[in-house]
């Protein structure tokens, strides 16, 4: 599949809401398209509970919503919905409505009367995605809502170290419109359909290991580190997120790089001050520049490696408005399991999933 060719912006700055507004600026003609659109999505990163640097700022929320407001035709009449599924409130069992009250985002609701704010428990018609786990094939829900009632897509999200992924961008962000309770099978662990297959979540629940890696993450380090379930699940998800992403892909992709997130990411890692923002219709390519800037080159990340092979993107650096990568990289400390994430080229063979 031939693709037309985009922009991918590169800022850097000391404000955020600066940052952002002046990257969507750099490709404006890129999102012309906006103009005959009217419902659309925006999909932050709230997936913690408590820690501000692991998620969306509220005031990238109002830069995007700024530009649009000043750069595309009619924009009264469109609808935009900030939609997310906090993991952390899931397993908390907390809603992520109170995620969204606690990071000032109802707010918006208020001060843009075109803005809603949504979450995933306040929907219950859900499509299913077949996906792998390490003992064959599954399935996990997307909310239909995602699928059907959006005519553009725009995911939000910090450059972000990962302890499966290795890093999670724009594109793997729209994970978060899965089924709260289905999100940890994009990790290939769980496997309904394989009761007999023994993994670590067979002997501890999920709430609980997100619970130890708040409180003994260096426990949880070492028992993923000596798990074979583990080292298949590394292998695995890279296929379920370029599978999954396909069903809800982002048409637009914005990175705030004020900050990133290192050591133990996704959600209790450590804020590295990076001054930056990124922005490309290209989300391959947005992604793409998110990885150097943390020091990683794009093709060591399994989901862009596929997704890339497929088509649906390029992760070059042809088309880069902006600022130079050179000047702007910071050589992230990666996830302490990473040496056993970057095998996720070496293909174990999975078991076979019972037939039905």
């Amino acid at each position: 599949m031939v693709r037309e060719k985009r922009l991918v912006s590169l800022v850097k700055g000391e404000d955020r809401y600066k940052n952002i507004y002046k990257a969507l600026e750099l490709i404006r003609d890129d999102l012309k398209v906006v103009d005959n659109k009217r419902r659309i999505l925006i999909k932050p990163n709230l997936t913690a509970s408590a820690n501000i640097y692991a998620n969306t700022d509220v005031s990238v929320m109002r830069a995007i919503l700024d530009f649009f407001g000043k750069n595309c035709n009619d924009f009264k009449e469109k609808e935009f919905c900030i939609f997310e599924g906090s993991g952390s409130a899931y397993y908390e069992n907390i809603s992520t409505r109170e995620v969204f009250e606690k990071f000032g985002y109802l707010k918006l609701e208020k001060e843009y009367r075109n803005v809603k704010i949504e979450c995933i428990e306040d929907f219950d018609e859900f499509v299913p995605v077949e996906i792998r786990s390490i003992a064959g094939r599954e399935e996990m829900k997307i909310a239909r809502h995602i699928i059907e009632d959006f005519d553009y897509k725009i995911s939000v999200n910090l450059p972000k170290v990962h302890n499966y992924a290795i890093v999670t961008l724009g594109i793997k962000n729209m994970m978060g419109v899965v089924k709260q309770e289905d999100k940890s099978m994009v990790h290939g662990l769980r496997t309904p359909n394989a009761p007999e297959a023994k993994t670590i979540f067979t002997y501890v629940p999920t709430w609980t290991i997100a619970w130890m890696r708040r409180h003994s993450p260096g426990l949880v380090d070492m028992v993923f580190k000596h798990s074979m379930s583990y080292q298949r699940a590394v292998q695995v998800i890279h296929h379920n997120v370029a599978g999954f992403s396909k069903q809800v892909w982002p048409d637009l992709v914005v990175l705030d790089g004020l900050y990133g997130m290192d050591g133990r990411g996704p959600v209790d890692g450590y804020p590295v001050r990076m001054n930056l923002a990124i922005a490309s219709t290209d989300a391959i390519k947005a992604d793409g520049v998110g990885a150097r800037v943390m020091g990683l080159n794009p093709e060591d990340v399994g989901y862009l490696h596929y997704l890339k092979e497929e088509g649906m993107g390029d992760y070059s650096l042809e088309g880069l408005v902006g600022e130079r990568i050179e000047g702007l990289v910071k050589k992230f400390e990666l996830h302490p399991t990473y040496s056993i994430q970057r095998q996720w080229k070496q293909q174990t063979p999975v078991l076979s999933a019972p037939s039905s």
